[in-house]
C-alpha cells in the first residue's frame, strides 16, 4: 500500500515541534475518523506516534495512519488519500476468505495451550477487530480476532501462544520473547507471516 514521506514543510514543522518542551499533544493518539467511503468502505483517518504517511486495505475500512500532531484535513493527508485510493483503483480485490477454523476451535485451541503454559484466562472472547489480531488485558482476559478463522492455523496457533505469553509478562521484553520461544521456536516466522493478511 502506499506510502509517502512528508513534504518539507511539514518535515520542518515537526523538527520545531520536536525541539519545542512545552510542545501539546492532543489527548488521544489513537482515535478513528471516517472521512469518506470507498466502494462501500468507510475510509478511516487514524492518528499514531509515526514520521510518515501510510495507507492500508483491509476487509472492514481503508485505513489511512498519520502523524499524531497532523490534522486529517491538511492537505498533504487529502492529496495522500486521493492519490492511494487512485491506486486501489489498479489493485485486484481482496480474495473471498473461506473459513479455516471455526470459532470453537479457536476457543479449544486456547484452552489447550492454556493447559501447556500453565495460565488460565479468565474469558476468551472472539470480536471483529479492525487493527489487531488478539489482546490480552491486565484482568487476564484474552480476545481473538474473529478474522483468525480465515489464516491457516499454524498463524491463529501464534496469536493465541502471544496472548497467552501475556498472562506471564504483559510487556514485549527479553522475558516475553523466551516465553515464546520456549513454547514456539518459530514464532517470528509465523509474526511476519501473519503481518501480510489483511485484518
Amino acid at each position: 500500500m502506499p506510502k509517502r514521506p512528508l513534504s518539507k514543510r511539514l518535515q520542518r514543522l515537526l523538527n520545531a515541534q520536536r525541539s519545542s518542551r512545552k510542545r501539546r499533544r492532543p489527548a488521544s493518539r489513537r482515535e478513528s475518523t471516517t472521512v469518506m467511503e470507498y466502494q462501500g468502505l468507510p475510509v478511516k483517518v487514524r492518528r499514531q506516534k509515526r514520521r510518515s504517511l501510510m495507507m492500508r486495505r483491509t476487509y472492514h475500512a481503508i485505513e489511512v495512519f498519520i502523524p499524531h500532531w497532523l490534522h486529517k484535513d491538511h492537505n498533504d493527508v487529502r492529496a495522500f488519500i486521493e492519490e492511494g485510493l487512485a491506486k486501489l483503483d489498479d489493485l485486484p480485490p481482496l480474495p473471498q476468505r473461506e473459513e479455516i477454523t471455526t470459532p470453537d476451535e479457536l476457543r479449544a485451541m486456547v484452552r489447550e495451550w492454556a493447559v501447556r503454559m500453565g495460565v488460565q484466562p479468565k474469558r476468551i472472547t472472539l470480536r471483529a477487530m479492525t487493527r489487531k489480531w488478539g489482546s490480552c488485558s491486565s484482568r487476564d482476559n484474552v480476545t481473538l480476532n474473529t478474522a483468525l478463522c480465515y489464516v491457516p492455523r499454524r498463524l491463529a496457533e501464534y496469536v493465541i501462544v502471544h496472548e497467552l505469553a501475556h498472562l506471564i509478562e504483559l510487556n514485549h521484553g527479553p522475558k516475553f520473547k523466551a516465553l515464546m520461544d520456549a513454547y514456539l521456536p518459530d514464532w517470528r516466522e509465523r509474526e511476519k507471516e501473519i503481518n501480510t493478511y489483511p485484518v
